[in-house]
């Protein structure tokens, strides 16, 4: 997955898992002072936000994390340091199950909490999976973190006439609130 191939068919996809990791940054500091730093982790939000027709309808994040109250839109929990193995955050979509009139998904990963900002993780990696039985990796991504913002779009999935398709966005923006990570999603409806 590239942001220049465009959208990609999700053909034969039921279950879209996408899931993001960071690691905590030293900060510049080395020794004990970086060790503190990265001991303490960053608090960063995947967010999904179902669109139908360019209107927020649900957001899928850790104030919400069952969008439609039928498991089709979940997230699996809120890591408020980055520390593990794997994907700090997931997002699973049951495709089959999103409400018809829902016609996009847009990711978001955010440095969304007063005091968090980009500029405390050291990277960012995007995991989109077939999240079916047997379900596979599909594509990874780094994106290109601006500290300056606080939200980067990075990828979206389509519903078409021939089923769903998934695209990265990789676009920086701000959003302090609610409202706002609305208002940056719909941008890419």
């Amino acid at each position: 997955m590239t942001k220049s191939a465009g959208p990609e068919p999700l053909t034969g996809i039921a279950v879209l898992q996408t899931g993001v990791a960071w690691k905590t940054s030293g900060g510049g500091q080395k020794g004990w002072r970086g060790k503190l730093k990265r001991a303490q982790g960053t608090d960063l939000d995947l967010e999904c936000v179902a669109l139908s027709e360019q209107r927020a309808v649900r957001m899928c994040w850790f104030d919400n994390e069952d969008a439609f109250d039928n498991g089709s839109l979940i997230t699996l929990g809120d890591n408020t340091t980055g520390k593990g193995d794997g994907d700090d955050e997931t997002v699973i979509a049951r495709l089959n199950d999103i409400p018809p009139g829902v016609d996009t998904l847009v990711f978001i990963v955010s440095a969304f909490k007063e005091g968090v900002s980009f500029s405390k993780v050291e990277g960012i990696t995007l995991s989109v999976y077939d999240g079916g039985p047997g379900g596979k990796l599909l594509g990874q991504y780094w994106p290109d973190i601006d500290s300056r913002n606080n939200a980067c779009v990075m990828a979206k999935a389509k519903r078409t006439a021939n089923g769903w398709t998934i695209e990265i966005v990789n676009e920086m923006g701000n959003a302090r609130t609610r409202d706002a990570l609305l208002q940056l999603a719909k941008q890419y409806a």
